[in-house]
């Protein structure tokens, strides 16, 4: 628990000043957990399969350009699904096939998109930002709270035999309701109240969803955790599981509905 909390104070004193800085800085960090979120996906693959060198290089500019790609998003995924099947020409088969471009580019698109979704975010508001981080981390805190005072029906032991439905419908709770108020005071006073609260506890559902989908690729490759780069936490999808799926939750939502 002390290693647990150390590293989370330092992670605060790193973040909080590039997340309300934005820019350049942001850009940086967010590049470096994005190829270090790649990084922790390739090895589970590389437990079965052995990747060429040169095609895990074009994965992990892959990532980072799609990270920051802005603008030119969609031109950035052609082209980067076309450069996973070039390798095709020239590496024999048994070495880096059809399946394994398929896998790779998938990959790629899937946390490259994900993080560019927290990308988006923070570039178009640094209160949405928050919001959103605040769901997040309210309902995993107050979920983790919450099961270990009162929980006793299990939510999905074969994924996550810690949590509990006690626990997640406390998280959700916590999660949606200090949120909303923040996002009626400092993103939008005219929002009317059901609505606010209504999207909340869908990104706050969706939150948990998003950690229970990276939970069970876990136990798809029987670890704990997606590596111990963060001491006491585990790796950066560990930490960063739910926020990713919010962010890319809340941005459809705005899209459709707001």
């Amino acid at each position: 628990m002390k290693k647990r909390l150390i590293t989370a104070i330092v992670l605060l004193a790193i973040f909080i000043p590039l997340i309300i800085i934005g820019g350049m800085y942001f850009e940086i960090a967010l590049a470096i957990l994005s190829t270090l979120a790649f990084k922790e996906m390739l090895d589970l693959i590389e437990k079965e399969k052995k990747i060429p060198f040169f095609v895990k290089i074009i994965s992990y500019i892959s990532v980072i350009v799609l990270t920051l790609c802005a603008e030119a998003f969609l031109p950035c995924v052609s082209l980067i699904i076309l450069l996973f099947f070039i390798p095709l020409i020239f590496i024999k088969n048994d070495t880096y096939t059809f399946l394994d471009s398929l896998e790779l580019s998938a990959l790629v698109l899937f946390l490259g998109t994900l993080f560019y979704n927290l990308y988006f975010i923070r570039n178009s508001s640094l209160e949405t930002f928050i919001y959103i981080v605040l769901i997040t981390t309210l309902t995993d805190t107050f979920a983790y709270i919450g099961g270990k005072l009162i929980g006793k029906n299990k939510l999905l032991p074969r994924v996550s035999p810690n949590k509990t439905i006690e626990g997640s419908l406390i998280g959700t709770i916590f999660g949606t309701i200090i949120p909303s108020i923040y996002y009626l005071y400092e993103i939008n006073q005219g929002m009317n109240l059901l609505i606010i609260i209504l999207i909340t506890v869908i990104l706050s559902i969706f939150g948990q969803l998003g950690d229970l989908l990276f939970s069970s690729v876990k136990r798809r490759y029987n670890i704990k955790d997606y590596s111990n780069i963060l001491p006491g936490h585990g790796g950066i999808l560990d930490r960063l599981d739910s926020i990713l799926i919010v962010s890319t939750v809340y941005i459809i939502i705005r899209a459709l509905f707001l």
